[in-house]
């Protein structure tokens, strides 16, 4: 008797038992997660250079040394705008672009030379004191003293050598006994940055990363037209649907945010660059269902650059973000919109707003990791498997209240007569569910 396995498309010439053996468990649509933010540390006074410091929500200072300070040190700009995207971001992706000098100081000990040299670039390197004392067992402690305070003590140390590669602030190197000295200061470290080289390398290096937002602090023209390239570039030619929020740029694209004025926090008023930071992180954070109109900034006590009515109202019209003051005091984000403001007829009309923009955005994410090249079979047991996938990535946003309207059968379908070959052609119908933002009620007195 014949037999063998079949496809549907190839009728057996043959009598006989034709047997398929498959996987009961199919495959399942993978899920992008958002809360992924990325910073350049502009004209940053430490820590190093062109590569990515990774932060967690769930253990933010862990890289205390490599930042050279507490990422809760209020009175530093960086750390402070660190902060403020953790308040949405769960990971912040953290880039220091290269430039600057090293502090380093020669050190005579006893008879001998020692010498010290910052770990890192950056004029905060001019803050560190290398002191050695007598042990009262046996050689000598020798501390690493940061703008004041004690980060490093190493005990009983009996030849410089020993030193070598201990230390996550400074590199040791000399030879010879190690002997007391008094406080030596390292000197002539600096952050002098030539040309925009170091940014144009955080951009390019950005396309590795899977970042949902970007703060980008920069007010300069060639810079944000640079930011406008790369995030179109990341958009639409890598595919990975990203957004950045950036001060002052009036892009008229969907990737940037155009954020126009700040708020007062921890006593001091925010440059619109850094209150670029919280609007970045809770744009990396909120997810397709949610919008960020009216979201309250917490501990924020005053805005910088208050709108009236009719600047507000000209601020939307321009794609302009701002953040305004609601009926309780409460410090808020006026309107969750991006910079787009021309929008033609083969466009999504509510494409400037974020959380619909989020629908699309996180839907096209999730086909790209779910469709990946030569993972199915281009027949009609492939299209079977892929239809189904697709269908019940639509299910799942249908049932988290991101789309309505569903027609499962009709708005995931492959054009069977146009995929051939390695090629496959599919048509998605999407129709995302926003948030209500304007009320208009007619009260009917009787």
């Amino acid at each position: 008797m014949a037999g063998g396995t079949f496809k549907l498309s190839q009728s057996k010439v043959r009598p006989g038992t034709y047997v398929n053996v498959k996987n009961g468990r199919q495959p399942t649509a993978a899920s992008s997660t958002r809360g992924t933010a990325i910073i350049p540390l502009i004209d940053y006074d430490w820590g190093p250079r062109g590569k990515w410091i990774v932060v967690s929500v769930d253990s933010p200072d862990e890289h205390q040394a490599e930042f050279g300070r507490s990422i809760y040190d209020d009175t530093n700009s960086a750390m402070l705008m660190i902060q403020l995207m953790l308040i949405g971001a769960t990971t912040v992706y953290v880039y220091i672009p290269d430039g600057g000098t090293a502090a380093s100081a020669d050190i005579t000990v006893g008879s001998g030379s020692m010498n010290v040299t910052a770990k890192y670039k950056g004029s905060l390197g001019n803050k560190i004191k290398i002191v050695s004392v007598a042990n009262p067992v046996d050689g000598f402690d020798v501390s690493v003293i940061l703008d004041g305070s004690e980060v490093e003590l190493f005990e009983g140390i009996t030849t410089i050598g020993e030193l070598a590669g201990k230390s996550e602030y400074v590199d040791f190197s000399g030879t010879g006994t190690m002997a007391a000295f008094a406080s030596a200061s390292l000197e002539d470290g600096d952050d002098t940055v030539s040309g925009n080289s170091g940014l144009s390398d955080f951009l390019d290096k950005s396309e590795k990363i899977r970042f949902n937002c970007m703060c980008f602090p920069s007010t300069e023209t060639s810079l944000q037209t640079a930011l406008l390239t790369k995030i179109k570039y990341i958009r639409e030619s890598i595919g990975w649907k990203c957004q950045a929020v950036a001060p002052n740029y009036a892009a008229d694209y969907e990737g940037i945010i155009n954020l126009v004025n700040s708020f007062s926090y921890g006593g001091k008023d925010l440059t619109i660059s850094e209150a670029c930071a919280w609007l970045a992180g809770m744009t990396a954070g909120a997810d397709y269902v949610t919008s960020l109109t009216y979201t309250v900034v917490t501990n924020a006590t005053g805005v910088v650059g208050e709108m009236n009515n009719e600047a507000s109202i000209a601020a939307i019209q321009a794609g302009k973000t701002f953040f305004s003051v609601d009926e309780s005091g409460n410090v808020i984000l006026e309107y969750d919109i991006n910079s787009r403001v021309s929008i033609d007829s083969e466009t999504p009309q509510d494409i400037c707003k974020n959380r619909p923009l989020r629908v699309y955005d996180t839907f096209a994410n999730d086909l790209l990791i779910t469709f990946v090249p030569g993972k199915f079979d281009n027949d009609e047991d492939g299209w079977g498997v892929m239809e189904g996938l697709g269908r019940s990535m639509l299910q799942n946003y249908e049932d988290d209240g991101a789309i309505t309207n569903v027609e499962l059968d009709s708005d995931f379908l492959i054009d069977q007569g146009k995929s051939i070959g390695d090629s496959v052609y599919i048509t998605v119908g999407l129709q995302a569910v926003d948030s209500a933002d304007k009320y208009y009620f007619d009260v009917i007195a009787r």
